[in-house]
């Protein structure tokens, strides 16, 4: 029975920053495609252009909820996996700009992945990667233990 306070402190403390990144994260990889797709891939095939951004985004989902789902196991690595996905979003998208993108469009590919990354550095989440890696050091002990028996 205490665990459920102790965890639903833990979600309320921690769930509005590491869903704050996901979004984050997910809006900068749709942008980045969608700006491709009107940049980059211009003169292309549209049927061309439509597969290469399906593919990409498959993609980038893979990436990310992996990423995602090893920073909710405690691992310290993942947290890079998402900040390299973040800047690489940001790196594909600046030069863009060359195309004249609309600009509310262009301002807002920029802009997702730095609010992501910002998320990603925040205290709140550097504290949640901390405590899911001790929890994962626990859940490590107690199978050692375990395996001992």
């Amino acid at each position: 029975m205490r665990d459920v306070p102790a965890s639903n402190s833990f979600l309320a403390s921690y769930f509005p920053v590491f869903m704050g990144t996901i979004f984050m994260a997910i809006f900068s990889g749709s942008a980045a495609v969608s700006l491709a797709g009107v940049t980059y891939l211009r003169g292309v095939d549209p049927s061309l252009k439509t597969n290469s951004s399906g593919l990409a985004i498959l993609v980038l989902v893979a990436v990310l909820v992996f990423g995602n789902v090893m920073i909710a196991r405690g691992r310290p690595w993942a947290a890079g996996l998402v900040a390299g996905y973040l800047g690489s979003s940001l790196l594909f998208v600046v030069p863009m700009i060359q195309y004249h993108p609309h600009m509310l469009i262009y301002c807002s590919a920029v802009l997702f992945p730095l609010l992501g990354l910002l998320l990603l550095n925040s205290k709140s989440h550097r504290e949640m990667r901390a405590k899911l890696l001790e929890i994962r050091h626990r859940r490590q002990a107690v199978k050692a233990q375990h395996k001992k028996r």
